[in-house]
C-alpha cells in the first residue's frame, strides 16, 4: 500500500476526513439494488480483491458482468475470479460477460477533453444492449475504471462528465457500477476536495484499506 510519510500523511488524514464526511452509503450496493459506487485503492492486490468481491457477488446474483478496465487489471480480475470457481468461459462471453480495454473504449467517445455524449451513449449504451440480449429485467454488475484513467491524465473535468454520463445512462438501464480509483491521484494539495466531487457522483463509496485507516 501506500506508506503514510510526514509529506503525505496529512493529505491521508485529509482523505480519510473526506470519506467520513461524504453522504454517500459506505460499502458495496446490494447486488440486489442498483448503485454506483466508489473505491480508492492505494495497491492493486486490494482492487483486485475488491473487484472480484464485487463482481463475484452479482454473479453469484445472476447478473450478467461488464469490466471496462486495462489490460493488466482485467488479467488479475479474471485469475481471481477463477481461483474463486467461477466459469470464465461464461463470464468472458457475451451472453453472461464483456471485457473493454479502458483505453481503448475512452477513444470511442471522447473529443479531445470533453466527452461527446451522444457518442458515450452510443458506445457504452450498445455494450449494456450486447450483455443484457433484452434481459431488461436483470441488474447488471459492472466495474469500470475510465475516469481513473483521465484522472490520471490530469483531466478531471473529463473524469466528473464521464461520472455525470454513467449517472444518465441509469436511466436507461439497471446497473450497479464500481468506479475505481488510484489514491495517489488525490494526495495533493487539492486531493480531498477532489475526492469530495467523485463522491458527489456515486450512491456509495467503500472505505480505504484497513492498514490507511489504522494510520489515521
Amino acid at each position: 500500500m501506500v506508506v503514510p510519510t510526514n509529506h503525505n500523511r496529512p493529505m491521508h488524514l485529509q482523505l480519510v476526513k473526506a470519506l467520513e464526511d461524504t453522504a454517500r452509503a459506505l460499502g458495496p450496493a446490494r447486488p440486489d439494488l442498483r448503485g454506483h459506487d466508489v473505491q480508492l485503492y492505494s495497491t492493486d492486490l486490494h482492487l483486485t480483491t475488491t473487484v472480484a468481491d464485487f463482481l463475484a457477488a452479482g454473479v453469484r446474483a445472476g447478473q450478467p458482468v461488464v469490466v471496462i478496465a486495462t489490460e493488466a487489471h482485467r488479467r488479475a480480475f479474471q485469475e481471481e475470479l477463477r481461483a474463486r470457481g467461477l466459469d470464465m468461459d461464461a463470464l468472458m462471453s457475451d451472453r453472461d460477460g464483456i471485457w473493454l480495454d479502458a483505453r481503448t473504449t475512452l477513444s470511442a467517445f471522447m473529443e479531445g477533453r470533453v466527452p461527446d455524449r451522444d457518442l458515450f451513449m452510443a458506445t457504452v449504451g450498445n455494450v449494456f444492449e450486447q450483455v443484457l440480449k433484452k434481459r431488461y429485467y436483470l441488474i447488471v454488475r459492472g466495474y469500470g475504471e475510465m475516469v481513473d484513467l483521465l484522472w490520471k491524465d490530469g483531466n478531471t473535468e473529463g473524469a466528473l462528465q464521464v461520472e455525470a454520463l454513467w449517472n444518465e445512462l441509469a436511466d436507461k438501464y439497471a446497473y450497479s457500477l464500481l468506479c475505481g480509483y488510484a489514491m495517489d491521484n488525490f494526495l495533493c494539495e487539492a486531493g480531498a476536495e477532489g475526492f469530495r466531487r467523485v463522491c458527489e457522483h456515486h450512491t456509495h463509496a467503500l472505505p480505504f484499506e484497513k492498514q490507511l485507516n489504522e494510520s489515521a
